[in-house]
């Protein structure tokens, strides 16, 4: 899985290189709606530091879905908040109590609401670097990961190709931490981090 992602990451940087010979429009003052979807990404979650003997979490099965709206203050620099939503597939395996007894295993699920805001500044063209706060809740009761309520963050480098005056597609690998501030008091609790590929959609609103 983790070769398949690196794979699908160097084949979006090259695409996002490319873009550099379109030619540029002029989205000073306007606002843009963008709708991505992440098909391709690698999780994992775990405790900030490792301890001797604990259980494990493993993820697979992540997607999420993103509702974005922006405002490009000037050439540059535009910045957004979105509504989002996570959800992915997670086998705990039970901590080392006695090495003669087998480890348990347990399958749960994982879904998180997130509302990031971002900051994008463009440069060659239609490349652009994002980062920004993530606040994000966990939508439903997991007993076997600490609770993902907290303020995260993410960064990524991305591309928006143009299909027209309005509509253009955009390309965004990505990462993003979960609970870089908890809201809980937990001592060493989990910590989802999420490597991934972005598609999306975007419409910008014409003055």
């Amino acid at each position: 899985m983790l070769k398949k992602l690196l794979s699908g990451i160097s084949f979006s940087l090259l695409t996002l290189s490319g873009t550099a010979l379109y030619a540029q429009q002029n989205n000073s003052g306007s606002y843009e709606i963008e709708l991505s979807f992440t098909p391709l990404a690698e999780s994992t979650i775990g405790p900030r530091q490792s301890l001797m003997g604990a259980g494990s979490d493993d993820s697979k099965n992540y997607i999420a879905g993103l509702l974005r709206v922006g405002y490009h203050y000037n050439e540059t620099w535009s910045f957004g908040a979105g509504l989002g939503y996570s959800h992915q597939n997670i086998t705990t395996t039970s901590g080392i109590v006695d090495p003669s007894v087998e480890r348990m295993q347990y399958s749960s699920d994982l879904s998180v609401w997130e509302i990031p805001l971002d900051a994008r500044v463009k440069f060659l063209k239609y490349l652009y670097a994002n980062a920004g706060p993530l606040l994000h809740f966990l939508q439903n009761a997991n007993s076997h990961v600490d609770k993902q309520h907290g303020i995260g963050f993410h960064i990524g480098l991305g591309a928006k190709v143009p299909l027209s005056q309005q509509f253009a597609v955009t390309l965004s690998p990505h990462y993003k931490m979960y609970s870089l501030i908890p809201f809980h008091s937990e001592r060493n609790s989990d910590r989802a981090q999420v490597l991934g590929i972005a598609v999306g959609v975007n419409y910008r609103i014409v003055k």
